[in-house]
Protein backbone atom coordinates (compact mmCIF):
# COMPACT_ATOMS: atom_id res chain seq x y z
CA UNK A 1 0.00 0.00 0.00
CA UNK A 2 1.17 3.52 -0.82
CA UNK A 3 -0.20 6.73 0.16
CA UNK A 4 -0.52 9.65 -2.56
CA UNK A 5 -2.09 12.87 -2.36
CA UNK A 6 -5.38 12.10 -3.13
CA UNK A 7 -5.74 9.08 -0.60
CA UNK A 8 -5.12 5.69 -0.75
CA UNK A 9 -3.75 3.93 -4.28
CA UNK A 10 -3.54 0.29 -3.99
CA UNK A 11 -0.87 -2.01 -5.53
CA UNK A 12 -2.72 -5.40 -5.83
CA UNK A 13 -2.72 -5.51 -9.27
CA UNK A 14 1.15 -5.39 -9.61
CA UNK A 15 1.76 -7.57 -6.36
CA UNK A 16 -0.45 -10.13 -8.35
CA UNK A 17 1.79 -10.28 -11.36
CA UNK A 18 4.60 -10.05 -9.28
CA UNK A 19 3.69 -13.09 -7.56
CA UNK A 20 3.19 -14.67 -11.08
CA UNK A 21 6.39 -14.06 -11.81
CA UNK A 22 7.57 -16.07 -8.93
CA UNK A 23 4.94 -19.03 -8.94
CA UNK A 24 6.66 -19.88 -12.92
CA UNK A 25 10.15 -18.97 -11.59
CA UNK A 26 12.79 -21.26 -11.17
CA UNK A 27 14.85 -21.37 -7.77
CA UNK A 28 17.51 -18.61 -9.43
CA UNK A 29 15.23 -16.76 -10.91
CA UNK A 30 13.22 -16.18 -7.70
CA UNK A 31 16.16 -14.99 -6.01
CA UNK A 32 16.97 -12.69 -8.91
CA UNK A 33 13.14 -11.19 -9.01
CA UNK A 34 13.73 -10.61 -4.87
CA UNK A 35 16.62 -8.39 -5.47
CA UNK A 36 15.23 -6.77 -7.68
CA UNK A 37 11.30 -5.99 -6.62
CA UNK A 38 12.15 -5.71 -2.77
CA UNK A 39 16.47 -5.56 -2.36
CA UNK A 40 16.46 -8.90 -0.68
CA UNK A 41 19.69 -10.85 -0.46
CA UNK A 42 20.40 -13.97 0.27
CA UNK A 43 20.24 -13.36 4.28
CA UNK A 44 22.91 -16.29 4.73
CA UNK A 45 24.35 -14.58 8.08
CA UNK A 46 21.38 -12.88 9.29
CA UNK A 47 20.75 -13.24 13.09
CA UNK A 48 17.14 -11.99 14.04
CA UNK A 49 15.64 -12.16 17.68
CA UNK A 50 12.91 -15.07 18.11
CA UNK A 51 9.86 -14.03 19.21
CA UNK A 52 9.28 -14.10 22.97
CA UNK A 53 6.11 -16.28 22.76
CA UNK A 54 7.01 -18.49 19.77
CA UNK A 55 10.47 -18.77 18.27
CA UNK A 56 10.93 -20.68 14.99
CA UNK A 57 13.98 -22.68 14.13
CA UNK A 58 16.29 -21.20 11.58
CA UNK A 59 15.90 -24.08 9.10
CA UNK A 60 12.23 -23.80 8.75
CA UNK A 61 11.54 -22.91 5.38
CA UNK A 62 9.10 -19.64 4.69
CA UNK A 63 6.61 -21.98 3.04
CA UNK A 64 6.04 -24.29 5.88
CA UNK A 65 6.34 -21.80 8.29
CA UNK A 66 3.89 -19.69 10.61
CA UNK A 67 2.10 -17.25 8.55
CA UNK A 68 1.17 -13.77 9.03
CA UNK A 69 -2.36 -12.57 9.83
CA UNK A 70 -3.25 -10.25 6.53
CA UNK A 71 -7.14 -8.53 6.96
CA UNK A 72 -9.79 -10.14 4.40
CA UNK A 73 -10.60 -6.62 3.61
CA UNK A 74 -6.41 -6.03 2.34
CA UNK A 75 -6.28 -9.39 1.01
CA UNK A 76 -9.06 -9.49 -1.20
CA UNK A 77 -10.26 -5.40 -2.06
CA UNK A 78 -6.29 -3.86 -1.09
CA UNK A 79 -8.36 -1.37 1.52
CA UNK A 80 -7.35 -0.53 5.01
CA UNK A 81 -10.54 0.92 5.51
CA UNK A 82 -12.60 -0.24 8.42
CA UNK A 83 -15.66 -1.96 7.66
CA UNK A 84 -18.67 -2.79 9.67
CA UNK A 85 -20.31 -1.91 13.14
CA UNK A 86 -17.66 0.95 15.11
CA UNK A 87 -16.91 -1.07 18.19
CA UNK A 88 -19.02 0.28 21.51
CA UNK A 89 -16.87 2.68 23.67
CA UNK A 90 -15.50 0.89 26.65
CA UNK A 91 -16.92 1.88 29.78
CA UNK A 92 -14.18 3.34 32.35
CA UNK A 93 -16.74 4.17 35.00
CA UNK A 94 -15.39 1.58 37.31
CA UNK A 95 -11.81 1.85 37.00
CA UNK A 96 -12.50 5.40 37.69
CA UNK A 97 -14.48 4.91 40.58
CA UNK A 98 -11.55 2.92 41.67
CA UNK A 99 -9.18 4.98 41.25
CA UNK A 100 -11.41 8.07 42.88
CA UNK A 101 -11.69 5.66 46.01
CA UNK A 102 -8.03 4.43 46.29
CA UNK A 103 -6.94 8.08 45.91
CA UNK A 104 -9.82 9.10 49.05
CA UNK A 105 -8.43 6.29 51.12
CA UNK A 106 -4.71 8.05 50.59
CA UNK A 107 -6.04 11.40 51.03
CA UNK A 108 -7.77 9.97 54.31
CA UNK A 109 -4.25 8.29 55.58
CA UNK A 110 -2.12 11.56 54.99
CA UNK A 111 -4.76 13.31 57.00
CA UNK A 112 -4.43 10.94 59.87
CA UNK A 113 -0.60 10.89 59.48
CA UNK A 114 -0.66 14.52 59.77
CA UNK A 115 -3.03 14.42 63.24
CA UNK A 116 -0.63 12.01 64.98
CA UNK A 117 2.61 14.29 63.81
CA UNK A 118 0.40 16.95 65.70
CA UNK A 119 0.04 14.94 68.67
CA UNK A 120 3.65 13.73 68.95
CA UNK A 121 5.60 17.01 68.11
CA UNK A 122 7.55 17.72 71.37
CA UNK A 123 7.55 14.18 72.28
CA UNK A 124 8.97 11.68 69.33
CA UNK A 125 10.93 9.89 71.91
CA UNK A 126 8.20 9.21 73.55
CA UNK A 127 6.21 7.65 71.17
CA UNK A 128 6.14 5.19 68.39
CA UNK A 129 5.07 6.31 65.45
CA UNK A 130 2.74 4.56 62.90
CA UNK A 131 4.01 4.01 59.39
CA UNK A 132 2.41 6.75 57.31
CA UNK A 133 3.56 8.82 59.59
CA UNK A 134 6.47 8.35 60.12
CA UNK A 135 6.86 8.52 56.05
CA UNK A 136 5.11 12.15 55.86
CA UNK A 137 7.86 12.87 58.96
CA UNK A 138 10.59 11.86 56.91
CA UNK A 139 9.23 13.58 53.92
CA UNK A 140 8.12 17.09 55.45
CA UNK A 141 12.28 16.62 56.97
CA UNK A 142 13.91 16.08 53.98
CA UNK A 143 11.70 19.48 52.40
CA UNK A 144 13.11 21.65 55.23
CA UNK A 145 16.33 20.78 54.96
CA UNK A 146 16.26 21.56 51.67
CA UNK A 147 14.92 24.84 51.98
CA UNK A 148 17.15 25.49 54.81
CA UNK A 149 20.62 27.93 54.41
CA UNK A 150 23.23 27.65 56.88
CA UNK A 151 24.61 30.25 58.63
CA UNK A 152 27.67 30.43 60.79
CA UNK A 153 28.19 32.40 63.89
CA UNK A 154 31.35 32.68 66.12
CA UNK A 155 30.72 28.97 67.39
CA UNK A 156 28.95 26.68 65.02
CA UNK A 157 26.41 26.16 62.00
CA UNK A 158 22.46 27.22 62.93
CA UNK A 159 20.27 26.30 60.62
CA UNK A 160 18.27 29.33 59.04
CA UNK A 161 14.90 29.11 57.51
CA UNK A 162 14.32 25.14 58.04
CA UNK A 163 10.81 25.18 57.50
CA UNK A 164 8.01 23.38 55.17
CA UNK A 165 4.36 23.65 55.18
CA UNK A 166 2.07 21.33 53.41
CA UNK A 167 -1.00 23.69 53.19
CA UNK A 168 -3.60 20.68 52.04
CA UNK A 169 -2.65 18.86 55.58
CA UNK A 170 -2.65 22.16 57.55
CA UNK A 171 0.65 21.16 59.06
CA UNK A 172 4.40 23.03 58.95
CA UNK A 173 7.21 21.33 60.23
CA UNK A 174 10.55 23.59 61.82
CA UNK A 175 13.55 22.19 62.39
CA UNK A 176 16.86 23.88 63.71
CA UNK A 177 20.19 22.85 65.19
CA UNK A 178 20.71 22.30 68.66
CA UNK A 179 24.53 21.04 69.36
CA UNK A 180 24.47 18.12 71.96
CA UNK A 181 20.57 17.13 71.76
CA UNK A 182 19.30 14.71 69.82
CA UNK A 183 15.63 13.62 68.64
CA UNK A 184 14.91 10.04 68.20
CA UNK A 185 11.71 8.99 65.86
CA UNK A 186 10.55 5.98 66.84
CA UNK A 187 8.35 4.03 64.56
CA UNK A 188 6.59 1.00 63.31
CA UNK A 189 9.51 0.23 60.82
CA UNK A 190 12.38 0.94 63.13
CA UNK A 191 13.87 3.96 64.82
CA UNK A 192 15.54 7.33 63.30
CA UNK A 193 18.34 9.24 65.48
CA UNK A 194 18.50 12.66 64.16
CA UNK A 195 21.91 14.48 65.53
CA UNK A 196 22.01 17.64 67.03
CA UNK A 197 18.97 18.49 65.43
CA UNK A 198 15.40 19.54 66.84
CA UNK A 199 12.36 19.56 65.47
CA UNK A 200 8.79 20.65 65.77
CA UNK A 201 5.63 19.90 63.77
CA UNK A 202 2.83 22.33 64.09
CA UNK A 203 -0.64 23.70 62.77
CA UNK A 204 -0.94 26.50 60.20
CA UNK A 205 -2.69 28.34 62.47
CA UNK A 206 0.00 28.65 64.92
CA UNK A 207 1.39 32.28 64.53
CA UNK A 208 4.94 31.39 63.13
CA UNK A 209 6.82 33.23 66.26
CA UNK A 210 6.10 29.79 68.20
CA UNK A 211 9.12 28.53 66.73
CA UNK A 212 11.56 30.67 68.34
CA UNK A 213 9.51 29.84 71.39
CA UNK A 214 9.81 26.30 71.36
CA UNK A 215 13.98 27.21 70.73
CA UNK A 216 14.28 29.23 74.36
CA UNK A 217 12.49 25.82 75.78
CA UNK A 218 14.59 23.30 74.22
CA UNK A 219 17.81 25.66 75.33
Amino acid sequence: MLRSASGEMSRRKDLLRLAAWFDAAEPEAAHDLAVAAFGLYGARHLGVAPDPDGSVPAYVSWWTGPVVDVPVALRERGSRAPRGRAAAAEDHSEQKRHLMEQARQQAEAREAAADELRSASGRFDQVRLSAPAMRLLLELLTTALGNARLNKDAHNFLLDGAQTDDVDLGIRLTAWRTPGRSTVLRSVDGDLTADDLTLAVESLAVESASAPAMREASA
